[in-house]
């Protein structure tokens, strides 16, 4: 089971900002990448299954995005 009580509080906290690059890059492996999907899923997820603001869900979705390029070698850290 994918939807855990522990990736409900890292989209939480992806969303509210309370992730350091480590952790979001961490929560996305196990709970989207070892399941087959991808940043668009993390989206879906905010968008449809919480409450959030679509600012938070788009400062969390810029972060992750961020630290996914930093990784990539796509955009040098800022």
């Amino acid at each position: 089971m994918r939807y855990t009580e522990e990736m409900k509080l890292w989209l939480f906290d992806l969303c509210h900002g309370n992730l350091s690059d480590e952790s979001i890059v961490q929560g996305f492996v196990k709970h989207y990448v070892l399941f087959d999907l991808c940043i668009g899923h993390v989206q879906q997820d905010a968008v449809f299954h919480t409450n959030y603001s679509q600012e938070q869900i788009r400062q969390g979705m810029s972060d992750l995005r961020r630290v996914m390029e930093i990784l990539a070698g796509v955009k040098a850290p800022e």
